[in-house]
């Protein structure tokens, strides 16, 4: 494994890669607050596979824009533009067409990506995620509402938490408190949490950016994410886990999930299954991507 630095437009996308860097890249997008470690009990179920070259794929995990070890955005964020930047990293490192393994919130932005530009897909593993939450059209003014309200809140109260003494913050307190709001357990959310912290001189402090928190100022309706699932004609495994979100599951119900190009899978695991259940996960992706 080693660290990897992409800049795109003047910031920079740091992640982790394992395998030949001549081969082409099997990208992983991570989920909402996780970052490219959350794929390190993939990678070491794929290792073998990947050092001796029978995975025909070099593996490439980023940290999304504002988490992990990644550039924060100067202004807010918008579910959309983490679908721009994956374009942008696609593009400008000449990959030409990769396959992404994308959980949860890096599914959701993964899937809209494949739809939208298909051509620099060539097989998409879909884990605990798709398409984009939804809103109804009558809660736009009440959705843009929260978010203005939840941007102004955190301007009044940020220098407030910039002076908060930074020793009262421990890893181990970070990962109880991700425990209490995930099915993560406590090894899997140390992995995740320690690359969103930085530590310097005893003292530790959150490295990922606090404004991901903030409301979304809109959401997609149910429509337009109809749409973008419609429109995916890339090679998709979609896969769930048994004691994942029953969302997920239910709208798996969706006609359009009985096309050819789909292929859905359920593993024994929680919302996190390529970390619970990281053998089996990696043994349906290998399975998926070679044929």
């Amino acid at each position: 494994m080693i660290n990897v630095s992409i800049e795109v437009n003047g910031s920079i996308i740091t992640g982790l890669q394992w395998g030949d860097n001549t081969k082409p890249v099997l990208l992983a997008v991570h989920g909402w607050l996780d970052n490219a470690a959350s794929f390190l009990p993939l990678a070491d179920a794929l290792l073998n596979k990947l050092e001796d070259g029978s995975l025909p794929y070099q593996l490439i995990a980023i940290d999304l824009p504002g988490h992990g070890h990644s550039d924060h955005k100067v202004g807010h964020y918008n579910f959309m533009e983490w679908v721009d930047d994956l374009y942008q990293i696609v593009k400008t490192q000449h990959w030409g067409p990769v396959s992404i393994i994308g959980h949860s919130m890096g599914a959701m932005i993964s899937s809209i990506f494949a739809a939208t530009f298909p051509e620099l897909v060539h097989r998409i593993v879909l884990i605990e995620g798709l398409g984009a939450i939804s809103a109804e059209a009558d809660q736009t003014v009440s959705q843009l509402r929260k978010g203005i309200e939840s941007r102004a809140i955190y301007n009044k109260n940020v220098n407030a938490s910039m002076k908060r003494k930074s020793n009262t913050l421990t890893l181990e307190k970070v990962v109880k408190a991700r425990c209490l709001v995930s099915d993560l357990n406590e090894e899997h959310a140390k992995i995740i949490c320690n690359r969103n912290l930085t530590s310097c001189d005893g003292s530790v402090n959150f490295c990922s950016d606090p404004k991901l928190k903030l409301r979304s100022l809109v959401r997609l309706t149910e429509l337009q994410v109809f749409d973008i699932l419609s429109s995916l004609s890339t090679t998709c495994l979609i896969m769930v886990g048994d004691k994942g979100f029953p969302l997920i599951t239910r709208t798996l119900d969706l006609e359009i999930f009985s096309k050819a190009n789909f292929t859905i899978l359920e593993v024994p695991g929680g919302h996190h299954v390529h970390m619970d259940n990281a053998a089996e996960t990696a043994m349906a992706i290998v399975k998926f991507v070679e044929n």
